[in-house]
């Protein structure tokens, strides 16, 4: 059956095994570009492994650009037609001391060889439609294709001890192509994954933000929890997920895949912790208990997303949207719009439709079906509120500081300038109708008037 198998190169990648293969080299594709075009996906880089080393290669592509991309690895990236094609000695692997790069490169002339240092079954085939039997498969990568499989070349052990953010990868591949780990390579990610404590933070949220942005990443979310993985990655949230992680999970995949938003609806799941009643005590009011806990919660938000290095800007805006998470909407339509249209001023306004978005994704996944068309509507009436123009924020007012010092407030105590417009905003907010020159400055002097009568 695999001689039988057609795959259609790209007239570069042609060119290519053709040059080598008539200065009497061995080439191949391989990687990911056979696996993808086997499952009928969309090819994003093309590989060739070759027996040829980096300055044969230099010498052969004479005519096209080289790039000497990782030369003392053995690889040269070789540009025909403005595509560029990585083009990489065949080699052998030594120990990997730093769990990422082999302490030793050994360049081969056997393509099996080469195969054999690939991380999983589905990466470790090799394709040439020159040859009798174009696919070269030694570890039945085409019949795990089939089986939907993910397995590891080999010891699955000796794969994630040499470098253990295969662990993720492996995973983040059942995410992408809706595979299961096979029955080894599960137990071996169970038992090694307290190594991805050696792994550089960066890698790590890389593997995370692509299992995120997968069309159904619930199976290999429920994989980092089940595996340990998310204890060793974001020891801060693990414990929440142990109560509250499968709701999260289903709340994630009901979300568009944003980064922002599917790392907020993960963090979500620490808001929705069921609590004990609080009690008037000493230190305040139950309000003030309150606010204290959620700031405790953005706090862990915080230090469990820099852990992984995310810019400032995705951490703020995920804290803000955890934040504004435990947020109930009136039932009153009026005051449902001044909360849009605050939040709107507060959140921004995509953040705004992220916030509904995650309320309506959990009331969902809790069965919570009436609640979540309520978010729906809300949606509506939030796209309503920009259509019609509504002011949001202090500067879309239609006074600023002059006005209000122009009329008479102000002058004797300027902070009374910020409070003015304050005042006025909220008017605005839950009147949108108010925002007119004359009329604000017209409440705004009957209300310093009553304030100077008292």
């Amino acid at each position: 059956m695999k001689g039988n198998i057609n795959i259609s190169l790209p007239k570069e990648v042609e060119i290519i095994l053709n040059r080598i293969m008539e200065e009497g080299g061995q080439a191949y594709v391989v990687g990911g570009a056979v696996r993808d075009v086997l499952l009928g996906r969309p090819v994003k880089d093309w590989d060739i492994a070759t027996s040829f080393h980096p300055d044969d290669i230099e010498r052969i592509f004479s005519f096209a650009r080289t790039i000497p991309t990782g030369k003392k690895y053995g690889t040269v990236t070789v540009v025909i037609n403005d595509m560029p094609v990585e083009v990489t000695t065949f080699r052998g692997e030594g120990r990997y001391s730093d769990f990422r790069h082999p302490s030793k490169i050994t360049f081969l002339s056997d393509i099996i060889e080469d195969l054999s240092r690939r991380d999983f079954t589905i990466n470790a085939m090799a394709y040439n439609p020159y040859l009798n039997e174009p696919l070269i498969d030694p570890f039945d990568g085409y019949s795990d294709l089939s089986r939907k499989l993910i397995r590891t070349v080999g010891k699955p052990e000796h794969r994630f001890e040499e470098d253990p953010l295969r662990i993720m990868r492996g995973i983040r591949f059942c995410a992408e192509l809706g595979f299961r780990l096979e029955e080894n390579t599960f137990k071996a990610a169970c038992t090694h994954h307290r190594l991805l404590s050696k792994i550089s933070p960066e890698r790590i949220r890389d593997e995370l933000n692509k299992i995120m942005a997968a069309s159904n990443p619930f199976e290999s979310l429920m994989l980092l929890y089940e595996t340990g993985i998310f204890e060793v990655i974001l020891p801060e949230l693990y414990q929440h997920l142990s109560n509250t992680g499968q709701l999260a999970f289903k709340a994630i995949k009901l979300c568009r895949p944003d980064t922002v938003l599917r790392l907020a609806a993960l963090y979500c799941c620490i808001m929705v912790q069921p609590v004990s009643p609080l009690h008037q005590t000493a230190n305040g009011s139950d309000f003030e208990q309150s606010a204290h806990r959620l700031a405790d919660k953005a706090e862990l938000v915080e230090r469990s997303l820099k852990r992984l290095r995310y810019d400032n800007k995705t951490v703020h805006r995920v804290m803000q949207l955890t934040s504004s998470f435990p947020v109930e909407f009136s039932s009153d339509k009026a005051e449902a719009a001044y909360q849009i249209r605050k939040l709107m001023g507060n959140l921004g306004i995509e953040d705004t439709f992220h916030l509904l978005e995650l309320k309506r994704a959990y009331l969902l996944t809790a069965g919570q079906k009436g609640e979540s068309e309520k978010m729906a509507a809300l949606t509506s009436m939030a796209h309503e509120i920009l259509a019609r123009g509504d002011a949001l924020k202090l500067s879309q007012l239609a006074i600023n500081g002059h006005d209000v010092m122009a009329s008479g407030i102000g002058i004797n105590n300027p902070q009374d300038i910020g409070k003015a417009l304050r005042q006025a905003h909220e008017w605005v907010l839950m009147h949108p109708e108010w925002n007119d020159k004359e009329l604000l400055l017209s409440k705004l002097k009957a209300l310093y008037k009553q304030d100077k009568e008292k």
